[in-house]
């Protein structure tokens, strides 16, 4: 599998169940632009570097619900409310370096029309 550039207009999709996030990859030195910014004392905050790449590099959803099961609109305040497994699956899928295991959205569509065509 190819190594991908990240292009200045990417967007890629990652799905979890009914869910779509959007986002971008993250470059090496824009990580550790961010891992400096929020280091102190030789220690990481991994929860600050975690939402500040989720802040800048989640870029929409779609069918995230509240608990009366109404669409919740994308912002960065509704980010800190996502799961913790879900924000790390999101942070794995922004570091990745060939877009995978998320799809271009291109290809999410294309694979969903495809299913739909045989269904």
């Amino acid at each position: 599998m190819p190594v991908r550039l990240i292009g200045n207009d990417e967007r890629l999709v990652h799905q979890i169940g009914d869910t779509k996030f959007y986002y971008k990859r993250i470059s090496s030195d824009r990580a550790s632009a961010i891992r400096r910014k929020h280091t102190v004392r030789g220690e990481v905050d991994g929860g600050k570097v975690g939402f500040e790449i989720l802040e800048t590099h989640l870029l929409d959803w779609e069918n995230v619900l509240d608990w009366e099961d109404k669409q919740v609109p994308f912002s960065a305040e509704n980010i800190r409310l996502i799961p913790d497994e879900v924000l790390g699956e999101i942070i794995t899928a922004i570091g990745s370096a060939d877009g995978t295991p998320a799809k271009t959205v291109e290809q999410a569509i294309s694979k969903q029309d495809k299913t739909e065509k045989n269904s």
